[in-house]
């Protein structure tokens, strides 16, 4: 508590409920009131958020009190009692890049040194998502390794990043060793994605020739056909990190929490940007928007926020969503400027079933003369998935069968005992071509 009189600080020894108690009975005249962690004590104890509650109403009720309360935390976690008449939420920024700038300059000038033009535009696209202290004291870090501040820094800002995912517990790193000639077929995508990478990977010259940094890209179609290979090998041609974020587990059981946890997840992404932010089976993630309930009402914020962040973000966080059921998916998701495109994934062509087989086989060491395009053809409606699965049901065959060499004729026993998917789904399979092909999306292949 702060005395606006004698600007000195009245320090109260208290538990927040003691302390409330007392701040309900004393004259509060020119004071500013400030609970740092507020929400550790909200969420343990009712009779908190009873007391902060009349507290509100005495600042705005009693003619003779005239306060400020200020609330100091790392999470939004506001009580439905106190969420709409009593509270506004007030985010602090993040350096953005002629602060961060500023900070290294400064830093190097203390030092007496000099940095190169080129090694300060690396650092501060590294720097991009972290506070001022973290800042600072990765620089300390740097020059302590080397004696240097300089672009060779770039990797321990990147290490430090990964850390502040791993310690997060709401974004998952993904490992990723996919090659992006590892994924069969989707040629207009793999086009499209060469292109995006080619900006990525020449960010700083991309954006000073006036180029926007690439905002992601959305890949809808059928089960097992590719879409979460592609996240992963998009990654790795890229050369960025792969950041998981699964929707659901942002959900919490206070009012803003889940918002909050969202905040948290895409500041941890622009924290560690450039990077891939998958985001898979989208359609899930903001499922009963509209329906009504309590559900709806938390979803339908959630996608508010995702939307204006997808919009307006700065940051080099390259949005790569994934999902089946388009028809799930709002309207307001689909247009221009959220994503940079939207790509169509259909059941593989034969040409395109031909190349999987032929990957499958490679990847497992199979150079036996397999007849790749007799398998091609006795596969048509499988998926990469199903093909997938036959080649390796038919090595483990051949192995148990007193490592016998793979055959043309295993595989094709295995393909004829194998139901595919687009047989097995077959009603849900139609009704996705008709919306895919009712709303024009640009074909993968």
């Amino acid at each position: 508590m702060v005395n606006f009189e004698h600007k000195q600080p009245l320090l109260e020894y208290r538990d927040l409920a003691t302390t409330l108690e007392n701040w309900l009975s004393d004259e509060l005249t020119n004071h500013f009131l400030i609970i740092k962690d507020a929400h550790l004590a909200m969420r343990e104890n009712s009779l908190v958020v009873a007391r902060l509650k009349a507290l509100a109403q005495k600042v705005l009720h009693d003619s003779e009190t005239n306060a400020t309360v200020i609330f100091v935390s790392s999470q939004a976690c506001i009580p439905p009692e106190l969420e709409k008449k009593f509270i506004t939420l007030f985010d602090l920024p993040l350096p953005d890049e002629s602060a961060i700038k500023e900070i290294i300059n400064q830093f190097v000038e203390n030092l007496g040194e000099e940095i190169e033009p080129k090694d300060l535009n690396d650092l501060t696209l590294a720097f991009r998502g972290l506070s001022e202290h973290e800042i600072t004291q990765l620089l300390h870090r740097g020059y302590q390794q080397d004696g240097h501040v300089g672009g060779e820094d770039v990797e321990l800002v990147l290490r430090e990043k990964e850390q502040i995912i791993k310690k997060s517990g709401i974004l998952d790193m993904v490992s990723t060793v996919e090659q992006f000639d590892n994924v069969g077929g989707l040629t207009n995508l793999k086009v499209w994605l060469k292109q995006k990478a080619e900006v990525l990977n020449n960010l700083n010259e991309a954006l000073a020739f006036g180029v926007e940094a690439p905002k992601g890209v959305m890949i809808v179609g059928m089960p097992g056909c590719g879409k979460s290979l592609t996240a992963k090998a998009t990654a790795s041609l890229f050369k960025l990190p792969l950041l998981r974020l699964d929707v659901g587990s942002l959900m919490g059981k206070y009012v803003g929490e889940s918002e909050s946890n969202m905040r948290r997840a895409l500041k941890l992404a622009e924290a560690v940007s450039p990077c891939v932010l998958w985001v898979d089976e989208l359609e899930k993630a903001f499922v009963g928007i509209g329906s009504g309930g309590a559900i709806s009402e938390v979803a339908t914020r959630l996608f508010g926020y995702f939307l204006t962040w997808m919009q307006d973000k700065t940051g080099a966080v390259f949005v790569l969503a994934t999902a089946n059921d388009i028809s799930a998916l709002p309207p307001e998701l689909l247009r221009k400027g959220r994503f940079d495109e939207i790509f169509y994934v259909d059941f593989p062509t034969r040409e395109e079933r031909e190349n999987i087989f032929k990957i499958h086989l490679q990847k497992r060491n199979q150079n036996a003369a397999i007849e790749t395009k007799k398998l091609a053809e006795k596969t048509d409606g499988f998926s990469g998935a199903d093909i997938e699965a036959v080649v390796k049901e038919a090595i483990e065959n051949a192995f148990v069968n007193n490592r016998a060499i793979l055959t043309t004729e295993l595989l094709i026993n295995i393909i004829n005992n194998t139901h595919p998917l687009k047989e097995v789904m077959e009603h849900k399979i139609d009704e996705y071509k008709d919306k895919f092909k009712s709303l024009k999306i640009k074909s993968a292949s």
